[in-house]
């Protein structure tokens, strides 16, 4: 309990640095985040810029597969710079690394569940939610973002040795989002390609939980690999580069 306290109180101090001075403070992020749906839904869904429909509802397709992006892509940005921006703060406390890589982790559950609320309520005005698979939809998000914090536990610490890799990070995010079906349904050889990308088939989970009547695109075994991977990754970074980064701070 006394680490959640502190955990929750690293929390709001990293909301406090990072919209110091913003005249809507934290709520801008929430913002934001309505307005990029906005903006894709208009594109998309009132000038009909999309591909004829494989399933019955392309609005239902469309929100939830940004409802599912943005926080994760939150997560990932954000996910790898904690370290490098409480350098100064890691090196008088002796609190851990690992207690700050749960920052992000925790934002990006607030941010996925006040971000959820608008699409959901929608959804189910529309009649495309599947009200017994919230909970289930919710619980996709959490491992979603364990999943990805496996990854994220080396991303960091790299971020550290190169001293900065978050352009790079942004870029490869948005390659990532192109890589699965967040805007389009994947057909032919692009169903091929999506299926090497690492978040394909949490998304398709997601999206199988929560709207009504979907039909899964993806093996869901297809993951077992990249989960695998992940995981590797994270045993490296935490027995081959904890000593290396803790000198470098």
């Amino acid at each position: 309990m006394e680490k959640l306290s502190i955990l929750w109180a690293l929390v709001r101090r990293d909301y406090a640095l990072q919209y110091a001075g913003s005249f809507l403070g934290i709520s801008w992020m929430f913002l934001q985040n309505l307005i990029l749906i906005s903006l894709y839904a208009l594109v998309f869904l009132v000038l009909n810029l999309r591909n004829p429909s494989t399933q019955e509802d392309f609005t239902a397709y469309l929100l939830t597969g940004l409802l599912y992006w943005i926080p994760i892509q939150e997560l990932l940005v954000r996910g790898t710079g904690i370290l490098t921006d409480n350098r100064s703060l890691l090196k008088r406390s002796s609190l851990g690394i690992d207690l700050f890589l749960w920052i992000p982790f925790v934002q990006f559950l607030i941010h996925s569940f006040i971000t959820s609320i608008p699409v959901f309520l929608y959804l189910g005005y529309s009649g495309t939610l599947n009200l017994t698979g919230i909970f289930f939809g919710y619980t996709v998000l959490v491992l979603s973002g364990l999943y990805l914090m496996l990854l994220l536990h080396y991303l960091s610490r790299l971020n550290i040795l190169l001293k900065d890799i978050s352009p790079l990070i942004r870029l490869v995010s948005q390659l990532v989002f192109w890589g699965i079906p967040v805007l389009y349904y994947p057909t032919g050889y692009l169903k091929q390609w999506n299926e090497w990308n690492p978040f394909t088939i949490p998304l398709d989970v997601f999206r199988t939980t929560v709207i009504r009547g979907f039909q899964s695109q993806f093996e869901w075994l297809h993951i077992m690999p990249f989960l695998l991977f992940f995981f590797l990754v994270y045993l490296l970074a935490k027995r081959k580069f904890q000593s290396v980064i803790l000198d470098h701070l």
